[in-house]
């Protein structure tokens, strides 16, 4: 099967998004030919590693810590697409790119299928002010979900927000991300004299790093003792120092910057107790998975796309949205030794392996070229 992906997050851009695309590329091309359409993020870019498909840039425009993809001006996308004849087109998007694959689609009578993986409307939240220019832009953006032969997400919760977009009479399929297994190996390492707690991800307001610190330093009033570590790099990194020295949490929290040595992320994997991940805005994050293939299991906020996996104290952990119900449960954690190492047997039972997933995305292209047939 041929198949064309198009996203608006790849590489050399960092996130959850372009590296799910890019894992669900590796793993379709080893059956399948894939071709992927990216932006071209203003510069060259070459992996290190060869990629098993090839990647074709689209013109883009930067703004901010985001890009704008231009595929309508950039003739070779065309003439690729023209080229190959993809038997299915694949959007992880619904942004410019989703636009003009569901164009080409539509003109070629090639079947669509369409990944939805980010709230936009808590993304527009943080840039328009006023809640009628969010529920516009989200309608708009919607339109091109509804035009997808077949719709999938990552996570239960999306749906209800889809539909609060304005989405009508359409199926919704879950698929949720795979993991990579192996990436880490069992270590043993000193442990910290104190409780300690990991997040590792991109310092960026979506990620609710600020409530995590007040949380803390909840725990901290109640004389508790703990390090957090908090590993990345990302836009929000001065406010966050900032606060973390205005709560009095600068004894507590080290920040260590991006750590992309895998040996030095292992080690910090291997002493950490409690991984603290409470961002309402992600959907199924894959930094979940992989604290949860080191054993080290995770603390999110119930009823969130972040907890769906979870199994709450049995494959992790869930807190009530408020700084007194999370610091409430690191401390029953604290103190229930036998429970968080019961948990941390059981953290690598959530994953799922991306042959499955992959799998399951060629069974929804299969019916999307079906349906076409018909």
């Amino acid at each position: 099967m041929k198949i064309a992906i198009f996203t608006d997050s790849f590489l050399p851009g960092i996130g959850g998004t372009e590296n799910a695309v890019l894992r669900l590329a590796k793993e379709l091309s080893h059956s399948h030919e894939v071709k992927v359409f990216a932006p071209s993020y203003h510069r060259e870019y070459e992996e290190k590693t060869p990629l098993p498909f090839s990647v074709i840039r689209s013109k883009s425009i930067g703004f901010g810590n985001d890009f704008w993809s231009m595929p309508a001006l950039t003739k070779k996308i065309k003439k690729e697409l023209d080229t190959f004849t993809p038997d299915v087109i694949h959007t992880c998007t619904l942004g410019t790119m989703a636009k003009y694959a569901n164009t080409y689609g539509k003109k070629h009578s090639i079947p669509v299928a369409c990944t939805v993986h980010t709230k936009y409307a808590y993304c527009y939240k943080q840039v328009f002010k006023l809640n009628f220019i969010v529920k516009l832009m989200c309608a708009h953006f919607v339109k091109r979900a509804q035009r997808a032969d077949v719709l999938t997400t990552v996570s239960d919760s999306m749906i209800p927000e889809l539909q609060s977009y304005g989405l009508k009479d359409k199926s919704v399929l879950v698929i949720r991300n795979g993991h990579e297994s192996s990436q880490f190996v069992d270590i043993e390492v000193k442990k910290e004299n104190r409780f300690t707690l990991l997040f590792v991800g991109l310092l960026s307001n979506f990620k609710n790093l600020s409530f995590s610190f007040r949380a803390l330093a909840e725990l901290k009033k109640r004389n508790r003792d703990f390090v957090f570590y908090v590993v990345g790099q990302g836009p929000q990194e001065k406010k966050f120092k900032r606060q973390v020295k205005k709560l009095g949490l600068a004894d507590n929290v080290v920040m260590t910057g991006a750590i992309r040595d895998r040996g030095k992320l292992n080690e910090i994997y291997a002493k950490s107790d409690l991984f603290l991940f409470t961002s309402i805005f992600d959907n199924d994050p894959l930094v979940v998975l992989e604290a949860g293939e080191c054993g080290v299991p995770t603390l999110a906020i119930a009823h969130t796309g972040s907890s769906e996996r979870i199994t709450p104290d049995v494959s992790g952990f869930v807190a009530p949205y408020s700084e007194k119900g999370v610091a409430d449960k690191i401390e029953q954690l604290m103190d229930d030794e036998e429970l968080l190492k019961r948990v941390s047997q059981n953290s690598a039972t959530m994953s799922i392996t991306w042959e499955d997933i992959a799998k399951r995305y060629v069974e929804a292209y299969e019916n999307a070229i079906d349906m076409k047939r018909k």
